[in-house]
């Protein structure tokens, strides 16, 4: 057998192996924005006497947000990989916040072009109050945040030396006055 025919014979065995290689690398390649929960920052009850439509209308608008999100993200493929928080407020008035709680922290233009996202995605309808959630996720990683619950700097430094901590209602009034 001429050594033409043996790499020509190897080659034929490697190409599907290869194939299927590149197939399985393709199907769990990495996201721009992974969601891995939602936590509320609100008791349930409270979100359906707040929200117009209760908890369905929340569900549709947190959809909706995160695809704005994610869409944000395609177009920061320089973004390190990073785990954490995109903490959100809603008031009454439609007027959105965002609070950022993430390892590594993220660049400047990747927290603008998220924040942008958050306000440019028309918000639930919110009858009364703030309704404050956060979205766990990873940007360009699948690995979530070993966190279950978000600290952006903004909320530590208002509460710094504050016993017992406020609830959320507050805290949000105080980092964000009406």
């Amino acid at each position: 057998m001429t050594l033409a025919r043996i790499v020509a014979r190897t080659l034929l065995r490697l190409v599907p192996a290869a194939l299927v290689l590149a197939a399985a690398t393709s199907a769990h390649a990495v996201q721009p924005l992974l969601q891995h929960d939602v936590v509320l920052l609100e008791k349930g009850d409270v979100i359906e006497q707040r929200v117009d439509g209760g908890s369905d209308a929340m569900a549709a608008y947190l959809k909706t947000l995160g695809q704005s999100l994610t869409d944000a993200m395609r177009t920061r493929p320089s973004q390190l990989p990073a785990a954490g928080f995109i903490v959100v407020a809603v008031r009454p008035e439609g007027r959105t916040r965002t609070w950022f709680d993430f390892k590594p922290a993220l660049a400047e233009a990747t927290t603008a072009a998220l924040a942008q996202a958050v306000e440019a995605t028309p918000p639930m309808k919110v009858r009364s109050g703030d309704i404050v959630f956060a979205l766990r996720v990873s940007l360009w990683s699948d690995k979530p945040p070993k966190a279950y619950a978000p600290a952006p700097q903004e909320w530590k430094d208002a509460t710094r030396g504050m016993h017992p901590k406020p609830d959320v209602d507050t805290l949000v009034d105080m980092v964000w006055p009406r």
